[in-house]
This record gives structure tokens, C-alpha cells and sequence, in this order.
């Protein structure tokens, strides 16, 4: 262990929610930290993350924390010293974690910032690239590095002016369960099942995913759908007006239990989205020892880094997505020996217990990180 490490105590994570996808992580690295892992979260799951299946999680090693509470988020906020890593996740948009950061900035803890990059579109992405350059102007040299979600958040990140030498590529990591346990016996019949899950939003491109359907051959797959949202009522007429109704299957919400496996049973996942900061699908699916598809412009992508993995395609282009998933269905159901072999690759890449042991290396960094902590203003 590091002398710095060897000196600090706390580690605070400050975030809007106890998300799900960061359960496994911070558990991990509670059990490896010799000091305290604590997390302030602003509330509990929205009722619409909750209603989309996920579960809150369950932190055994972690002190969970309600910052919403004034004396709880004063508590976490008095925290000053060297001895405090102080992580903010969402601090851009999110109000009790940037009153946090306000208040710890003139202090001698030390503060790090674990974030995707935010939806930027034609209307708003100006906006929050102005922002997001005028906060790095004032305060980039406040922060000992920045774990960046995947590609698109280490773009974002430079974009506005962080440091390169401070950007540190990350992702989302997650319990992979032995092999035996996460797939279930194949389907005997040679269909190719294709998964894809999430919010039925446009952001997701499950309307893309149904037209690049049309193009497939007109047997040898079908497509299981889960998730709910606002788009529902239209995809589904879109499915109908494509004659693919006996093809492709609206699960709605489900649990991610369910999701998972599903997983285990297909062939591959697809992750449309015009944009996603990350992508869990990517995660889990690979985990299963299942390929998958997803585009550019999903964090995760760096995931897919190889044929036997899956395949990348650009945002928005409906005949590279259905050229990928003719590709798919024309190799047939996973092999066993590709199953293991992604599996193998999703265990020594996004697991818990090494994401955990790099962000521990990361603490050697903090303790060489000297900068002069301005004043707050307004």
C-alpha cells in the first residue's frame, strides 16, 4: 500500500442516487479500503427508474448516507483534511452534490469527479458544453483526476477543457457470475434470439432497431424487447405496420434478473441508442457470454473490442445496424467455446473486485496531486 494511501480514511461519494450499476463497485471497494467507504446519495430511485425494474440497492460494507437530511450532508461536507477523497457524480446538474463540492472546494480534502458525459443535443448541447467549460475554467485544477464513463465521457471531458493527464477512462463493473450459473441451456430449434433492453425513449433507437429488423431475413430469429416508456404505443404500431409482429416480442418492465436471463439464453444483444453515456446492456450481456451490438455513441462501446465480442456500428445508420444483425443471425446460435471465451474476457475486464483495485491505484495519484484550493464564490 502507498503512503497516501496509508493516510487517508474516508472515501465520500457523493451521487443522486444509489444506482444499481454501481453496487457491486463500491462493495468491492469497501471490502479492499482499510478506512470508510461512504455514500451520500440526494433521494431514493425515482419511481420511474423503479417502475423500468431496477432495484435499490444493497450495501452491506458501504455507509449509506441522506444528504437531503441538512445535518447529514453538513456531516459528510466536514470532512476537510487530506485524510477524505471526496467523489462527485453528477455535481453538473444535481444541486445537494454541488453544494457539497462548493463547500469542500477551499478545503484541504482531497475531491475527484466520477461521471458520464451528458446527453448533448442540437438544442441543449451547446449549452452544457458552455457550462461544462466554464466550470473547468474556474475549477479543473481543483480535482486530483476525473473517471470518465467510456469513450464518450473521456471526449466530453476534453472537450471543455479538462487536462488530459487528469482523465481517467472508466466504466460501469458488475458481479460476473461463474458461467455455469449464468447460461441456461440453448434453444434446440436454431433460431437466433436477439435481446435489447431499456427505456422505449428516442435516445434508445429501439425505433432504428425495428426498422433495421425489416431488413433481416424473413426467418431464423426473433427479437425479445424488455423495458417500457413513453414510445411503446408507437413502436408497437411500427412493428405491426413492418409485419413483424410474430417476430418481435414487447416484454415491458421487467426485474433485471429477468433481463439476465434472457441474456444467457440469446445469441446477441443489441444497443441502439442515438446516444448513452454507458450502456449496462453491453456489461451484463457479455457477462452471459453473450455478444453484442451497440453504436459509437454508447459509453460501453469500449467494451466491444473484438469480432467474437460483437460489433460497433455509427449512431443512426439504420443499414449498418441491420447488416450487423444479418451477420449474427447468419452464424447461428453461440458456440460454447465463444461463450466462454467472452465470459472469460468480461472477468478480467468490468468485474467488481479489479475495478476496485484500480481505482485503489488511483489513490497514489490523488497523493501526488498538489493544487491551491480557490476561494467559492456565487
Amino acid at each position: 500500500m502507498n503512503e497516501y494511501q496509508e493516510r487517508v480514511t474516508r472515501i465520500v461519494f457523493w451521487q443522486p442516487i444509489a444506482s444499481p450499476h454501481q453496487e457491486a463497485f463500491l462493495e468491492s471497494l469497501a471490502g479492499r479500503f482499510p478506512g470508510e467507504v461512504v455514500l451520500g446519495v440526494e433521494q431514493a430511485l425515482p419511481r420511474e427508474r423503479v417502475a423500468q425494474g431496477w432495484q435499490e440497492p444493497i450495501h452491506t460494507n458501504v455507509s449509506v448516507v441522506d444528504i437531503s437530511i441538512p445535518a447529514n450532508h453538513a456531516a459528510l461536507a466536514s470532512h476537510t483534511t487530506p485524510a477524505s477523497l471526496h467523489v462527485f457524480s453528477g455535481f453538473f446538474s444535481h444541486r445537494l452534490v454541488w453544494d457539497g463540492f462548493r463547500k469542500l472546494a477551499p478545503s484541504q480534502a482531497c475531491l475527484a469527479i466520477f461521471s458520464e458525459a451528458p446527453e448533448q443535443t442540437l438544442a441543449t448541447g451547446w449549452l452544457k458544453r458552455l457550462r461544462g467549460r466554464v466550470l473547468a475554467a474556474r475549477w479543473a485544477n481543483r480535482f486530483a483526476f476525473v473517471l470518465a464513463i467510456g469513450g464518450v465521457g473521456c471526449e466530453f471531458f476534453c472537450r471543455i477543457g479538462f487536462p488530459k493527464e487528469k482523465i481517467v477512462p472508466v466504466g460501469y463493473a458488475l458481479d460476473v457470475p461463474p458461467l455455469a450459473v449464468a447460461v441456461s441451456s440453448g434453444a434446440s430449434d436454431g433460431v437466433v434470439r436477439l435481446v435489447s433492453a431499456g427505456q422505449l425513449i428516442r435516445r434508445k433507437g429501439i425505433d432504428l432497431l425495428v426498422r433495421a429488423c425489416g431488413a433481416l431475413p424473413a426467418t431464423g430469429w426473433r427479437l425479445d424487447i424488455y423495458g417500457d416508456g413513453p414510445e411503446r404505443t408507437s413502436l408497437e404500431h411500427l412493428v405491426r405496420s413492418q409485419r413483424l409482429a410474430e417476430r418481435i416480442i414487447f416484454h415491458g418492465a421487467v426485474s433485471n434478473t429477468v433481463v439476465q436471463k434472457s441474456l444467457a439464453r440469446a445469441d446477441c444483444a443489441v444497443l441502439p441508442s442515438r446516444f448513452d453515456g454507458w450502456g449496462m446492456l453491453v456489461n451484463e450481456s457479455l457477462a452471459a457470454g453473450t455478444p453484442v451490438i451497440c453504436t459509437a455513441s454508447c459509453g460501453a462501446a469500449q467494451l466491444v473490442s473484438s469480432a467474437r465480442l460483437g460489433k460497433v456500428v455509427s449512431s443512426g445508420r439504420i443499414t449498418m445496424l441491420a447488416e450487423a444483425m444479418a451477420d449474427a443471425v447468419a452464424k447461428g446460435p453461440v458456440s460454447w467455446e465463444d461463450r466462454v471465451g467472452i465470459h472469460a474476457q468480461a472477468l478480467s475486464r468490468f468485474s467488481a473486485m479489479p475495478a476496485a483495485e484500480h481505482f485503489l491505484s488511483l489513490l497514489d495519484r490523488a497523493g501526488r496531486h498538489e493544487s491551491v484550493a480557490p476561494g467559492v464564490g456565487s
